[in-house]
């Protein structure tokens, strides 16, 4: 169906549902259990037309730093050039930051750049980097160094790469010409106003590419891509974010726009803003890619584990796939009992067992779909359909919501002198009074969920570049981002207070769901059912986004706390345990409580309101 069409006809639906819900309630008594479920039956469908009047939807590929992912979407996508990806690809740590690909109406590239304060961030880093005294001074578990990718970048912005050449005698000379410039300088401070004069920041202003000599499109993609991802190109700045249009349909047999994108490779954390958003955003499905013999691995579970956390357990299933990236050989090899299976599918299906087994078993998790892709032998059309696919279930439930609701509303009317409905929804209140007098003695309250942040900073897996980084951005660092591990903090502790009694009510209404007699309570109890999904998704969202902005004006704005934070860099061995302990005691001396005490009265009120919420959809006392 076109879009337009399909739009319209939602509209039309949702004027109609809305004239008869009006006139239902007129003949519905003020205080009413019916008046109430009818409002909230408004409200689920109003959201459902809101989702699917927007036609965007996303596939985010996410995954370690080598792993593969790039290649396989250039792949999926036939974006090569010969047999070579055109999105630049080698063992890892090749793409700068998170790429777009969408269709469009012509072959373009578009980026996103840092501002000039986020560049001098990066220069400031390797400025202290290139600092000999500083490097002298730390030890070397705690030595400073950018990303291969980030430094790349800025070598060939500042034109100070590293030579290698060969003496008389054949032995390989290396020369650093970025060290010989920062020898100039007499502090970390001036070499970073000396780099970011000779980087020209001003003259790095273009943002949009086209194809203009009308060369294969590939090819040029090829190439325009990456002087734009290595910046080798003179006019580009350093990009944040890059979105690429192609002059085709991607995907076949969809009526939506769907878009891909290639996520920043994950190294050290996975507990990522970026990542984070993918996980929770209800019109993207998340595919989490890892190698053949190392499924699943550390990056791939702590996704799932922070998906769990988030009180996403019930989502996963329908917007989470695992890609398994095999190669030659590697599934033929798996062992079964004593021997190499020697058959492609079997080793797939033996090494899905053992994926699913291990996430059941570490993270309660079940139901998820495993699926493989071999880049040299596979058909990239089968995971293309099986990936829309995926994303065309989640527009069709809430097509299916609507119907529902449709129906529901159709039914209340009849159901007012049915003597079997008032009978079966009697039983639903009745069986239901004893959670929500439990659910209204609940009061959710957050304590210390700083706490995951100060450990987060020592933990032996975060490097202390990263940390160094973190610091020097006033605590916002893609892989040490205070204000995000904040953020999860708080909404961790709300799922774990709120999330048991949450299970218990989904496990009474799914009983409830598979009695007979209760039949002509069905719309009711799935009504319940969808209301609690979305109550409590928006009160953990709620916690995630008031549990940062709490403290983030006071934290960031704190000049004197990032000053003494800066001056620990060169100060010898336990650089993260200092910065650790200083970033704590600010808590405490701040009086974290007072803070953390707003948190929970938001949680607090947003709970109370949906258990009240839930008692006068019953009717119940």
């Amino acid at each position: 169906m076109n879009i337009e069409i399909e739009a319209n006809d939602l509209k039309d639906r949702q004027k109609v549902l809305h004239e008869i819900i009006e006139n239902l309630t007129k003949k519905l008594p003020k205080e009413n259990a019916t008046r109430k479920q009818l409002a909230n039956h408004q409200e689920l469908f109003d959201d459902a037309v809101g989702y699917l009047s927007n036609s965007d939807q996303r596939l985010a590929f996410i995954g370690n730093v080598g792993t593969g992912k790039t290649t396989a979407i250039c792949h999926l996508l036939c974006l090569l050039d010969g047999e070579e990806p055109v999105l630049s690809t080698g063992s890892g740590r090749t793409t700068l930051c998170e790429v777009e690909i969408s269709a469009g109406t012509e072959l373009e590239i578009e980026l996103t750049p840092h501002s000039e304060a986020e560049v001098r961030n990066y220069l400031t880093d390797f400025a202290q980097y290139l600092d000999i005294s500083d490097i002298a001074e730390s030890d070397n578990a705690e030595s400073f160094k950018l990303s291969a990718e980030v430094e790349r970048a800025l070598r060939n912005m500042l034109d100070l790469r590293i030579s290698r050449t060969k003496n008389s005698e054949g032995k390989r000379i290396t020369t650093d010409n970025a060290k010989n410039f920062a020898a100039n300088y007499q502090s970390v401070e001036s070499l970073a106003e000396g780099l970011l004069e000779r980087i020209d920041f001003p003259a790095r202003h273009q943002t949009r590419f086209i194809n203009d000599d009308g060369i294969d499109q590939n090819e040029w993609l090829h190439t325009t891509f990456k002087s734009i991802n290595s910046c080798t190109h003179p006019s580009v700045g350093l990009s944040k974010h890059i979105r690429i249009l192609v002059p085709r349909r991607l995907f076949d047999n969809i009526n939506y726009a769907l878009s891909v994108i290639d996520t920043k490779g994950v190294d050290q954390t996975v507990n990522r803003a970026d990542l984070d958003s993918c996980l929770t955003n209800n019109r993207t499905v998340s595919v989490l890619c890892c190698r053949f013999n190392e499924a699943p691995d550390k990056t791939m579970s702590g996704l799932l584990k922070l998906a769990r956390d988030a009180g996403l357990s019930q989502r996963v299933s329908k917007e989470t796939v695992l890609l398994i990236l095999d190669r030659k050989s590697e599934a033929e090899k798996v062992i079964d009992i004593d021997e190499p299976v020697g058959d492609k599918i079997e080793g797939r299906e033996i090494r899905t067992e053992h994926v699913i087994n291990d996430l059941k078993h570490t993270l309660q998790l079940d139901n998820l779909d495993v699926q493989f892709f071999d880049v040299k032998s596979d058909d990239p059309n089968k995971i293309k359909n099986f990936l829309t696919e995926k994303i065309s279930a989640l527009r069709d439930q809430y097509f299916q919501d609507m119907s529902d609701i449709e129906k529901a509303i159709r039914d209340i009317e009849t159901e007012l002198t049915s003597q079997s409905a008032k009978a079966a929804k009697g039983q639903v209140k009745n069986t239901l009074e004893p959670w929500i007098k439990k659910a209204q003695d609940c009061s959710p309250a957050l304590k210390e969920y700083f706490l995951p942040l100060i450990n987060d900073i020592k933990n032996t897996g975060t490097y202390a570049a990263s940390v160094r980084a973190s610091v020097n951005r006033r605590g916002e660092w893609h892989n040490l981002d205070y204000y995000q591990l904040l953020a999860t903090g708080a909404r961790e502790q709300v799922v774990d207070q709120v999330g048991t009694l949450k299970d218990e009510l989904i496990v009474l209404i799914d009983n409830m769901l598979s009695q007979n007699e209760l039949q002509p309570a069905y719309a009711l109890l799935k009504q319940l059912k969808q209301t609690t999904e979305k109550r409590l998704g928006d009160i953990y969202q709620k916690a995630f986004s008031k549990g940062r902005t709490v403290y983030e004006a006071n934290l960031s704005s704190d000049q004197q706390l990032w000053n003494s934070l800066f001056k620990e860099w060169g100060m010898g061995p336990g650089y993260k345990d200092r910065v650790s302990g200083t970033s704590g005691n600010w808590f405490q001396t701040r009086k974290y409580p007072v803070f953390e005490s707003s948190v929970t009265g938001l949680v607090l009120d947003e709970w109370l309101r949906y258990v009240n919420e839930v008692r006068d959809m019953l009717g119940a006392e």
